[in-house]
């Protein structure tokens, strides 16, 4: 059966301005792209540059045993601490299980060798390292006790009379190679990929729900298969609308996040902000709406088939919900640093598109390993049309008289060797 351009112009048309007409798809494919994914990142990194402040903002309750006057200058240092709370304590360790003490600053005396020198001793803290105040406690500890040796060792140098440079002995100088640029790609390349692979599978859930169960439930679905043209061209159309949604969702999201990303993590990086510059080059762009638009396809066709199983809108969407986990949980488990594209990645789907994006982003071009995804993305696009076109020869599905769910439907009709049931359109 051949499919007719005119028809499907039409019918596509149709879908679009039907769907522009629907509150629920125009907020979930346009709507939520630009706004929600910035808006609900800058809230996130806000909430936790808060409760960061609110934590730095505590004193930490520290106890103090056993303190002799050859610690008195350590001890002033701890009690002039603005940071640091000195209290007493009958029980330091019950007080610490119970909260109401942060870590306990014990003085030791020193170990064998180290007992020549004057003055010296040994510091045990002890605090719960399930707690973060106790946490941060014993970090403002050891950082009190790390500039009270530095002095005490310049202190005993200068008795053997070594300058400070002669008591370094070394320096170590850092110098970070990467550019502003470079560094803003690196954050985009491990933010990005996720919420473009999200924003698709929403942008095309709720079309591929509307315009198979959604018109199921409204009785529209029979009627539409009678028209003068093909079943072919109706699924077509519907298809292109469903992805085109799709890809808008994600393109429209993607420079959404490309013009806020600077303002979304300036609650959380601070003055550092400004060492990041968020740009893409402007030849991976190409790439990046390629593999966006393969993945809408894709994702929409596994949407429609999923979906066109269901008899109400609300089933349809309990129908879709595992193929939306599916397609995001291997994506969750790769967002690591310094992953590599291999081909057994590239072979996977959703996965692929993930690392191609992660290094377009970057500037990066592998082009062994673009080139299996783009097949396999084909490959997997075919096949899911494929399917569609075998599920549409079966009339029950047509008319709707068919009551069963998918993986019901392809054990019973898909199978090799299993019987076939129900007439052929």
């Amino acid at each position: 059966m051949t499919i007719r351009l005119s028809d499907v112009r039409i019918l596509y048309l149709n879908e679009l301005r039907s769907a522009l007409r629907e509150r629920s798809i125009v907020m979930n494919s346009i709507f939520l792209p630009i706004f929600l994914y910035p808006v609900l990142l800058w809230l996130v990194y806000t909430g936790m540059s808060f409760v960061a402040g609110q934590t730095e903002g505590f004193a930490s309750r520290v106890a103090l045993l056993a303190f002799s006057n050859e610690q008195r200058v350590f001890k002033i240092d701890l009690e002039r601490d603005p940071r640091l709370e000195v209290k007493t304590s009958n029980d330091p360790l019950a007080d610490i299980r119970n909260g109401d003490l942060d870590l306990l600053v014990e003085i030791l005396p020193p170990a064998r060798e180290a007992a020549q020198l004057t003055g010296n001793f040994r510091v045990r803290l002890t605090y719960d390292n399930s707690k973060d105040r106790s946490r941060m406690a014993r970090d403002r500890i050891a950082e009190r006790l790390r500039l009270y040796r530095d002095r005490y060792l310049e202190q005993e140098a200068g008795k053997l009379g070594l300058t400070p440079a002669q008591l370094q002995q070394f320096w170590v100088e850092t110098n970070n190679i990467a550019t502003e640029r470079q560094m803003g790609q690196f954050i985009l390349g491990l933010i990005i990929p996720i919420f473009l692979i999200i924003m698709v599978a929403v942008g095309s859930m709720h079309p591929a729900i509307d315009c198979t169960a959604g018109e199921r439930e409204k009785s529209t679905w029979e009627t539409l298969m009678t028209v003068a043209t093909s079943r072919v061209n109706i699924v077509a159309a519907k298809y292109l609308y469903v992805s085109t949604m799709a890809a808008v969702a994600g393109i429209l999201n993607l420079a959404a996040m490309m013009f806020s990303m600077k303002s979304v993590l300036a609650p959380l990086l601070g003055e550092r902000i400004s060492t990041f510059s968020f740009g893409i080059p402007l030849r991976s762009i190409p790439l990046i709406i390629a593999v966006t638009v393969l993945l809408a396809f894709f994702i929409s066709a596994g949407m429609m088939i999923l979906a066109s199983f269901a008899r109400t809108y609300k089933e349809g969407q309990a129908t879709v919900m595992p193929f939306y986990f599916a397609i995001m949980m291997p994506v969750m488990f790769l967002q690591v640093p310094g992953l590599e594209f291999t081909p057994a990645l590239a072979a996977i789907p959703v996965v692929n598109i993930c690392m191609v994006f992660r290094e377009a982003v970057a500037g990066v071009y592998h082009w062994p390993m673009i080139a299996i995804t783009l097949a396999v993305e084909t490959g997997c696009i075919f096949f899911s049309l494929w399917l569609a076109a075998t599920i549409l020869k079966y009339e029950d599905f047509i008319l709707g008289s068919y009551g069963g769910s998918f993986g019901k439907f392809f054990k019973e009709r898909l199978l090799p060797g299993r019987g076939k049931r129900g007439g052929r359109a």
